[in-house]
C-alpha cells in the first residue's frame, strides 16, 4: 500500500483516532500475517470476531488497529461503528488517491480468465494491479485496492457475488472506468432466487461506472435487452461471434490440443491469433478482454500479444499428460452449468476414448437436479463414451446418460478403479481423455490426484518387470 498517515486513515473511515499519528504502508485483517508496523483491522462476521485477537495482533507488532470498541492497550486505535465498512472506505480512498485506470469484471463464468487476460495485455507497457486468488467479495475487493502502489497505472478488479447488493457495494468502492459483465448463467442461483435474479445482480456493476465510463457485455445473450436498458445512459460496447457485435471473432478453429485460433475484429482492424488456453469458450473471454483494453486506448498489436501470453491456471481446463495413453483435463476449480457445458464441448473435440467425471455443481437452488440432468443431455450430444458421477446431485446426470455408458459411484476409490479399467481396455487401441469437473465443495481435485498416482505406480511396476 502507498504510505499514508494514520490521521488521514481515520478521516477516510470516519473513525476516532486514539493515540499519536504515524505512517502506515501495510494493512491486514489476518493475525497469521506479518503485522510488523501494519494497521490491523478487526473484522466481525457471523461466525468470527477478530476483536478477540487484537492483543495477538499488537503482540505481533501492529502499529495501530481499527476496531469497533476501545481496547485496553496503549496501541494506537481508530474506533469505528463498523470495521467491515471501514475496510471498504479505506480501500476506496486508496484507489481514489492512486487513481489508476480501472476495469471491473463480473459474470457467472470466466471472470478470472478475463482478469488474467486483461492483466497480461495491460502489463506489456505499464505496471498493473490485479485481483489475486478469489479476493472478489466485500472483503477481498478492498484488500485488493489496498495493494495499490504509486506506479500502478492500471487496476483489474474481479467482482464476485452470492447475494443481491454485493456487486453494487464493491463496484461503488472500485468506481471502474470500464465495467465488464462477461456472461450470465446458472451459477449461485440459490443466493439469487432465479437465473433472472442472477442477471439483475450482475447488472449492478454498471451503477458504479462514471459518466465517462464504458460498459462491456456479450451481444448474443437472452439478457441483451436488459443490458440495453441498464446501459442506455453510458458508453456501451458488445462482443460476440458475429459481426453484429462491436468486437467479434471469425474463422474460429481448434488445434489438436483444443487451443483456439481466430481472427479478431476490433475498430475496423483485424488480427489473427492463437490462444494457449483450451476451449472455444475462451474466444469469448478474449473478446471481452480485448473490448475493455481497446476502451483504455491499447493498440490491437498489444492486445493480441497479451492474449497470446496467457497460460492456463491450475484447475481451470488444465491439460495433464499422465502417460502416452492418458490425458486428464483438470477443470476442478469450480463448476456452473455453462462452464461444465463448455468443458464438455472441449472433451468432445478430442479424438479417442473420452470419459467425463462429474462431481456436484453447487448453489443451484431448487432446480439443481434438473440442471444436472441437463448436463447429462449435453454429454450425450457431445458424443463422449462414459459419464461417471460422484456426489448426490451428479447422479442425476449419470442416470440421464445411463444408456450411453453412465454410472454413479459411491466412493472415490471405485470411480478411479473404473477409469483405470477403461484405460487398460483401451491400451493399444486409442488414447483416453478424462475430464474431471465439479464445484469447489465437491473436491474433485482428489480424483485427478488419485488417477495420476495410480497410473504412475502402475507404470513404475511395469518398468521394473521390463528390467
Amino acid at each position: 500500500m502507498i504510505s499514508v498517515s494514520l490521521k488521514w486513515i481515520a478521516e477516510q473511515v470516519e473513525g476516532r483516532l486514539i493515540g499519536s499519528d504515524c505512517t502506515i504502508d501495510a494493512v491486514s485483517t489476518d493475525t497469521r500475517a506479518d503485522l510488523t508496523d501494519a494497521l490491523f483491522i478487526a473484522l466481525k462476521g457471523k461466525n468470527f470476531d477478530a476483536h478477540d485477537f487484537v492483543e495477538q495482533a499488537i503482540a505481533k507488532g501492529a502499529a495501530a488497529i481499527i476496531c469497533e470498541k476501545k481496547v485496553d492497550s496503549e496501541c494506537r486505535q481508530i474506533i469505528v461503528e463498523n470495521s467491515r465498512h471501514a475496510l471498504g472506505r479505506l480501500g476506496a480512498a486508496i484507489k481514489a488517491k492512486v487513481a489508476p485506470k480501472t476495469v471491473a469484471v463480473t459474470g457467472s463464468n470466466g471472470k478470472t480468465t478475463v482478469k488474467e487476460m486483461l492483466a497480461a495485455i495491460l502489463s506489456i507497457r505499464h505496471p498493473v494491479l490485479a485481483t489475486q486468488g478469489n479476493f472478489n467479495n466485500d472483503i477481498g475487493v478492498p484488500l485488493t485496492l489496498l495493494r495499490l502502489q504509486e506506479e500502478h497505472k492500471y487496476a483489474v478488479v474481479e467482482l464476485g457475488a452470492n447475494h443481491p447488493g454485493e456487486i453494487s457495494y464493491t463496484t461503488d468502492l472500485v468506481k471502474p472506468d470500464v465495467a465488464i459483465l462477461n456472461n450470465v448463467s446458472a451459477a449461485h442461483v440459490e443466493g439469487f432466487g432465479s437465473l433472472h435474479g442472477v442477471a439483475r445482480a450482475k447488472t449492478e456493476i454498471f451503477r458504479g461506472v462514471g459518466g465517462q465510463g464504458t460498459a462491456i457485455t456479450p451481444r448474443d445473450s437472452e439478457f441483451y435487452p436488459c443490458w440495453q436498458r441498464a446501459c442506455s445512459d453510458m458508453q456501451w460496447k458488445t462482443f460476440g461471434l458475429s459481426d453484429s457485435a462491436d468486437v467479434y471473432a471469425s474463422d474460429v478453429t481448434l488445434n489438436s490440443e483444443g487451443h483456439p485460433s481466430f481472427t479478431l475484429h476490433l475498430g475496423g482492424e483485424t488480427k489473427q491469433l492463437e490462444l494457449k488456453l483450451s476451449g472455444r469458450h475462451n474466444v469469448l473471454n478474449a473478446l471481452s478482454a480485448a473490448a475493455a483494453a481497446s476502451e483504455l486506448g491499447i493498440s490491437l498489436n498489444d492486445i493480441a500479444n497479451g492474449l497470446q501470453q496467457v497460460q492456463p491456471a491450475q484447475g481451470r481446463l488444465t491439460t495433464i499428460k499422465v502417460s502416452d495413453h492418458l490425458r486428464i483435463i483438470d477443470d476442478t476449480y469450480n463448476a456452473s452449468v455453462a462452464s461444465t457445458k463448455a468443458a464438455l464441448d472441449l472433451l468432445g473435440s478430442y479424438q479417442g476414448y473420452r470419459i467425463f467425471v462429474l462431481g456436484d455443481m453447487g448453489e443451484l437452488g431448487a432446480d439443481a437436479r434438473a440442471y444436472h440432468e441437463d448436463i447429462g443431455e449435453h454429454a450425450i450430444g457431445s458424443g463422449i463414451d462414459n459419464l461417471y458421477s460422484l456426489g448426490v446431485l451428479s447422479q442425476s446426470a449419470s442416470e440421464v446418460f445411463n444408456g450411453h455408458g453412465g454410472k454413479h459411484f459411491g466412493s472415490l476409490q471405485s470411480l478411479v478403479e473404473s477409469v483405470l479399467q477403461r484405460l487398460t481396455e483401451q491400451t493399444g487401441k486409442q488414447p483416453v481423455t478424462v475430464l474431471v469437473k465439479g464445484s469447489r465443495s465437491a473436491h474433485m481435485e482428489r480424483v485427478v490426484a488419485a488417477i495420476q498416482q495410480a497410473v504412475t505406480v502402475s507404470d513404475s511396476v511395469e518398468d521394473k518387470h521390463a528390467c
